[in-house]
């Protein structure tokens, strides 16, 4: 991995060790010696989530989708789509705002919330919470914690949220890329054929790798 690193490489690995030591405690890896977990930010889109469904299907690949509760209720067809594909959906926040920028009530009603959209629609519990923008304070963590839900921050990151090609995207995330890695996408309207070409150049060179994806929880 260390080969031929970039400036840009070298700013997002610093960036994660940084979390790793600043943030409360959480899933930053893995522990399968020969599977990632693939997973997916900021849905349910229209523009996205339905094609990476299919795309997954025929690639074979289990995914987690944190989805935020307001995307949900607007969009509950694909929330219902995703987990009966099989593949996780976790929670988001309630509308992506920054965790600490909102009081501890309206932080807890947005977990709560959100939670409650997910299984009216699939009837199944989200056990990972995601923070926006993966920042959280310790109190906050806390109250995902008591809620019996996991932390789940992020592994190779590719800042993907701007438009700088699907190639650059991959190149970004496999240049992170170990057993366990957890890989995060984002979705979004104006990035939407970057995402999908993204996933599936990443997929194939895991793959080429002889390695897996599972869900947070496993397989």
């Amino acid at each position: 991995m260390a080969n031929n690193l970039k400036i840009d490489d070298l700013r997002l690995i610093a960036l994660r060790e940084a979390g790793k030591k600043l943030l409360p405690d959480g899933f930053w890896q893995g522990l399968g010696e020969d599977s990632l977990h693939l997973t997916f930010d900021d849905g349910p889109s229209p523009h996205t989530t339905e094609s990476l469904l299919s795309l997954l299907e025929e690639k074979r690949v289990k995914a987690t989708f944190f989805f935020t509760g307001e995307n949900a209720r607007r969009y509950p067809e694909l929330v219902e789509k995703t987990e009966k594909a099989g593949h996780q959906v976790g929670n988001h926040s309630l509308s992506h705002k920054f965790s600490y920028t909102e009081s501890l009530n309206d932080f807890q009603a947005g977990i709560e919330e959100t939670n409650k959209i997910i299984f009216e629609i699939t009837g199944v519990k989200p056990v990972v919470y995601r923070p926006p923008f993966g920042i959280i304070d310790g109190t906050r963590a806390n109250i995902v914690k008591e809620r019996a839900m996991k932390l789940v921050y992020w592994g190779a990151l590719a800042e993907d949220w701007n438009e700088i090609g699907a190639a650059e995207v991959t190149r970004r995330i496999m240049k992170q890329v170990n057993p366990g890695t957890i890989i995060v996408l984002h979705e979004a309207e104006e990035t939407k054929i970057q995402c999908l070409d993204a996933c599936s150049a990443i997929i194939d060179q895991v793959h080429e790798r002889r390695l897996s994806f599972t869900t947070i929880d496993g397989p």
